[in-house]
Order: structure tokens, then sequence, then C-alpha cells
């Protein structure tokens, strides 16, 4: 369905990297030498050595590689489902870094260092149960444990919140203005939770919904839409060079490429030029002609195609910066410049296309609005002047973690205090 025109591995190789649709990813299931024609891929062990040595330097000292079928603790997840099997290459370097090489398109998927283990085994694997026995073994079971434990932890929690306030004041009837009847670590357990109990409540309720709903990715088949069916490779009449040359006398300033994608929009195939700085443009593949931005009108009419002839586009928006519903988080950064395009039917769905290419690159319905307040806002704090603006999202969420945290440690601490009289011990 296309394909990216760029270097790679250590040597600086330059292929042709070539895609596949997996519902609304985009998966590299491929690289061809771009000079001889070669297919380089499924890589073997040795490349995947040089191409991990471009992460880490060419002095670090190799220890072992090993053919890894499905993930480990520090490389798991649904989204990485397409790169097995992949090589974990491990070095030797002060940081012990391994380094995770696709098997099938050559990429690189993750880097895992000493310091990162350590983060892993602390917060990703208790916080989502990535045990490997559960979790590739029995996915049903993964999944039910993800639901009922925070299904748990709300009914515990909305219990506490409960007792706790019936406790406020206690002897206030005795003229006593106190505001816990407790003292010590229960007084501590007391405080934090009426100060923190709403917010406990909110994460382990959207704890729940971080494995329901829709996200704002983009559905499979629009993309397809937006092309306009298969890429037309007869069409083909303009190399990669003769577009470049093209774009150079066209474009004021230095025009170095990173890299170049052949894409297709409303049937026409084309080079995306992807430079510095963020800028593209593109070139028609049978022309050779350069263009910057597309049309509102073209954009108009591949958005109403995506859509179906029950959906009319009301507004065009060109953003330059995120909104409420397309935005980015670390690890996670979003494509703009976009369009932005609104539509008029029940579901008042957007749906954001990149300005340059056309391709889908977020959608936007009720269902994603809906989950998005009650998944991310309420789990993660994404609130619009919060989301991506440090120091401030810090200011407001470390400590309210704190506090979360105090309430849940002493709650664990009166929990075994009150085990240990039960059972007599000590």
């Amino acid at each position: 369905m296309g394909g990216r025109l760029e270097l790679w591995g250590g040597n600086q190789r330059l292929v042709y990297a070539l895609w596949r649709e997996d519902g609304a990813r985009l998966e590299t299931t491929g690289l061809v030498d771009a000079v001889s024609g070669e297919l380089l891929t499924p890589i073997t062990a040795q490349t995947a050595v040089r191409v991990a040595r471009a992460a880490v330097g060419s002095i670090a000292p190799l220890v072992r590689v090993e053919r890894l079928l499905r993930g480990d603790h520090y490389f798991m997840g649904n989204e990485h489902r397409g790169a097995f099997p992949v090589y974990r290459v491990r070095f030797g370097d002060e940081r012990a870094t391994a380094v995770y090489v696709s098997e099938r398109s050559g990429t690189i998927h993750a880097v895992a260092t000493r310091a990162t283990r350590i983060t892993t085994w602390l917060g990703t694997v208790p916080h989502w149960l990535y045990l490997q026995w559960l979790y590739y073994d029995h996915p049903d079971a993964w999944t039910w444990v993800n639901l009922i434990l925070p299904g748990v932890a709300v009914l515990l929690g909305l219990t506490g919140v409960i007792y706790g306030v019936l406790q406020l004041f206690p002897r206030r009837h005795l003229g006593h203005w106190r505001i816990s009847g407790y003292r010590g670590m229960s007084l501590w357990h007391h405080v934090a939770g009426m100060v923190c109990g709403l917010l406990v409540l909110t994460w382990a309720l959207s704890g729940v919904f971080e494995l329901l709903g829709a996200s704002s990715e983009p559905r499979a088949g629009q993309a397809e839409q937006v092309r306009g069916g298969p890429v037309q490779w007869d069409a083909i009449r303009v190399s990669e060079a003769a577009a470049l040359a093209r774009l150079r006398s066209s474009v004021a300033g230095p025009v170095v490429p990173k890299a170049i994608d052949l894409v297709q929009f409303d049937g026409l195939p084309g080079y995306a030029f992807r430079l510095e700085a963020g800028r593209t443009y593109w070139v028609d593949a049978r022309s050779g002609e350069p263009r910057g931005d597309l049309s509102t009108e073209a954009i108009r009419h591949a958005a109403e195609r995506v859509m179906g002839p029950a959906a009319h586009a009301v507004a065009l928006e060109r953003l330059g910066a995120y909104d409420t519903y397309y935005y980015a988080r670390h690890g996670r950064e979003k494509h703009l410049p976009v369009w932005r395009v609104s539509f008029d039917d029940e579901q008042r769905s957007v749906l954001y296309l990149d300005a340059v290419s056309g391709v889908p690159t977020g959608f936007v319905d009720a269902d994603v609005r809906v989950w998005r307040w009650w998944r991310e806002g309420l789990h993660d704090i994404d609130w619009p002047g919060l989301n991506n603006n440090r120091p401030w999202w810090d200011l407001v969420v470390l400590p309210l973690m704190i506090g979360g945290t105090i309430s849940a440690l002493t709650g664990v601490w009166l929990l075994f205090r009150r085990l240990k009289r039960m059972t007599g011990c000590g």
C-alpha cells in the first residue's frame, strides 16, 4: 500500500521500507535495497547486531543475541504485536543496553537499559500486571484480572470514603471539634483518605476503563478510502531523484529530506518529502509537480468519501497545535500540521488528515469523546491547559499521587496490623 525511501542500519544503507495496513496501523513488512533491488528481510542475527549498534555505538561489547517469538517484560504490549519475531541484542556497556530489532522489518522497536528495567518492575509490570505467563499464556484471564481488581478497588475505596465521612468530627456533640477520632497511622489514613479519597476512586474506576472504549486512532479502511483504492504503481513516471530536483528548484532554502514516502491521494501517487523542522512537501509521481498543503476542496472531497454520503463536512480547520481530542502524550506523539474536518452526522464525527499527504491521523466521534474524559481525563489527568504543559502538570499531579500513595500505603499497613492481631502473631 506504500513505502518509504530511507537510510537504514549502521552502514546507512539506502532502502525501500514497504508498508501494509494492519487495521489502523501501518506496519513495515520488508526492506528492499534501493540500489540493487535485493530483498533484505527477514534479517539475520548478524544484521540485527549491526542495526542495534547504530543505537548504542560501535565500541559497546556484544554480550549475546537472542531470537524472541514473543515479548519479555521490557518489550510487551498489544501495539508491538506486528514486530515479532525480534532479535534481542544485549551489549556490555555501562547501561547494560538491550536493543529489540524486528526480524521482519529490520526496525528498532525498543531499547532497554538498566534504568528502564528498574522502572519497568516498579511501575509498568505491577500497574498492568505484565507477567509473561499471565499475559501471553492466559490472555483472557489477564483481561479479566485487569477488570476485576480495579473494580474491587473501587468498591473498597467507596466504602472507605463513606465510612471516613461518617467518622469526621466524631465527638462534636460533646464540643470536641477534633477532625478525626483516630491517632497515629490510623489518623494519617483517615485524613489522606478524606483529602484524596475521590482521586483514589477515580483512578481505580478509570483503570477499569483503560481496557475499554474507543480510541482516537483512525479506523480501519479510512486510509484506503483517502488513497482512492490500491496504489497505482504503473502510473509512476517520475523517480525520487527527479522529484527531489523539481522540489529543490521550486522551494526556497535547503531541501534535505529525512525520508521520502510513497503515498497516494485520491488515486494520484506521489512522494511526500519529510524535511527538517517538520516541513513536508508532496510531488506528483506522474508529472513531477510539487505542492505544499492540500487545498480545502481536496480535503473536503476526500473526507466526505471516507465518511460516506450520509455525512457532510461543515467545518475545515488547519491545526498547527493540538486540540482537546487530538493531542500528544510522551512517547505517543501525533502528527502536525493536520486538517480537522468536522461533520454533521449524529456522532458529530471529526476526521484529522495530514495537511500535505492527506493520510488519516485521527478520528473522533461521540464514543471517543466520552471515553476521552472517563479514561484519559480521570486516569492520566490529560486536561486542556495541563496536558503537555510542564511544570504545571507536575505541580497538580505529583501532590495528588503522593496523597493517593499515602492513603494506599497506610491502608495496607493497617490491614497487616489487623491481620497480625487476629492471628495472634507477635
